[in-house]
C-alpha cells in the first residue's frame, strides 16, 4: 500500500511486507530505520461489534496468525530483536 510506496521513494529497504496479520486482519509492513531498529506500519484490522463471534488461535496457527498470506513464520524475522 501507501507505506510501501513511501518507503520505496525514500530508498528504505522493506524487511517484510506489505502483508496482513491474520489475528487482527490489519495490513502491515516492516522496515529498519537508520539506527537498525525494526519498525512496523500497521493499519486497519477488525472492527469491533458486540455480536462478532469469538475467534480462537492456537500454537498450530501462529504462522497464519502473524503472517496471514505467507501462513508460516519467517526465521529471519524471529531472529531480530530491537
Amino acid at each position: 500500500g501507501h507505506a510501501a510506496d513511501i518507503l520505496t521513494r525514500s530508498d528504505i529497504s522493506v524487511d517484510i511486507g506489505p502483508t496482513r496479520h491474520g489475528i487482527t486482519r490489519g495490513q502491515t509492513i516492516y522496515f529498519f530505520d537508520p539506527s537498525g531498529n525494526r519498525n512496523e506500519v500497521f493499519s486497519g484490522g477488525y472492527s469491533y461489534y458486540p455480536d462478532n463471534p469469538t475467534r480462537t488461535w492456537d500454537a498450530e496457527q501462529v504462522g497464519k496468525g502473524i503472517f496471514y498470506y505467507e501462513r508460516q513464520l519467517n526465521d529471519a524475522f524471529l531472529s531480530v530483536v530491537t
